[in-house]
């Protein structure tokens, strides 16, 4: 008898959560939410990479919608068109942007990323350049210049360009991903809310905890800077142009919390002699969330783009 009452609690159980799995797969299907579609995009599009430093990198060669946009990957793994050395050499100056899902351009449409802009500019105003698009979700400094080190420096690039964000010095953490995180719905729902209640009962605010993150003596702070020089090493002994490009966190923009930031990066740019622009500028008198994107997500939507496009644009002109 009590061996009939489990196995009819288990199957209850199983044939609940399957429908509750059911349910959310319809609803996200119509209903797109920021986290299913970036847990599709880590089960789609990224694949692992046998480089600790690195983690995973893109698979090559694939399409698939997410976040309402579709994203297309080439043969080297990059949100860009096809091409090789051959194709390099055409041109008089090649940029390579390297970064996280910031340069990826998450839920903006290829045409409306900042990478394919520049592209248009240069076409309209007849100068024969080309910009692709290097970048990578959950990625920070240390596994984008390795990335980059491990997968692309045999491309012949007249420039690399690191698009760093405010939280590349972050230390990511590979965790281990129980089945239902991996495979389920329910999963990352469930996820998603144990996470919210730990961010509700925090007290540490955006200031706070990117202080702690730019501390001299943090270890993903240190490792950033050494990877970046590391970097900027690899391009003289190779003849090519190195630069950073600031790109500000876009929840608060006026007053900016996080200038200390701007003025670290500025400092250790000049003191390293590595070309640098910041584009908190190019956003700082737009309304914070006239920038954000769809889907309660926080990355730059195409306003704020288009935007960086032009600041980018007249740096390298």
């Amino acid at each position: 008898m009590l061996f009939k009452k489990i196995i009819s609690i288990s199957l209850s159980l199983l044939l609940g959560l399957l429908l509750c799995e059911g349910i959310l797969r319809v609803k996200h299907y119509f209903v797109l939410d920021y986290d299913i579609e970036m847990w599709r995009y880590a089960n789609i599009l990224k694949t692992k990479d046998d480089n600790p430093k690195i983690n995973h990198v893109h698979s090559r060669s694939k399409n698939v919608v997410l976040q309402g946009v579709e994203l297309k990957t080439n043969k080297h793994g990059q949100r860009d068109i096809d091409y090789d050395n051959s194709d390099l050499e055409t041109f008089d100056r090649s940029f390579l942007f390297i970064g996280s899902s910031i340069t990826l351009g998450w839920g903006v449409k290829n045409k409306d990323t900042f990478i394919n802009l520049l592209n248009q500019k240069a076409r309209n105003e007849n100068k024969n350049w080309i910009f692709v698009n290097g970048g990578i979700g959950n990625y920070n400094a240390e596994r984008y210049v390795n990335n980059y080190l491990t997968h692309w420096k045999n491309l012949k690039y007249t420039d690399i360009v690191v698009n760093f964000f405010v939280n590349d010095t972050e230390i990511i953490i590979k965790k281990d991903v129980n089945f239902l995180l991996k495979h389920t719905h329910i999963g990352v729902v469930t996820w998603k809310l144990f996470n919210s209640l730990k961010s509700y009962q925090s007290n540490e605010n955006l200031k706070d905890y990117y202080e702690s993150k730019y501390a001299d003596s943090y270890p993903g702070y240190i490792v950033a800077k050494k990877e970046i020089l590391n970097l900027k090493n690899h391009c003289l002994l190779n003849n090519i142009k190195c630069s950073i490009i600031l790109v500000p966190d876009i929840h608060k923009t006026n007053p900016y919390p996080l200038t200390f930031i701007n003025d670290k990066i500025y400092l250790f740019s000049k003191e390293n002699k590595i070309s640098y622009l910041d584009l908190y500028e190019s956003i700082s008198s737009t309304e914070n969330k006239q920038l954000w994107n769809k889907y309660n997500d926080p990355h730059p939507n195409e306003l704020a783009h288009s935007l960086f496009a032009d600041s980018i644009y007249n740096f390298f002109n």
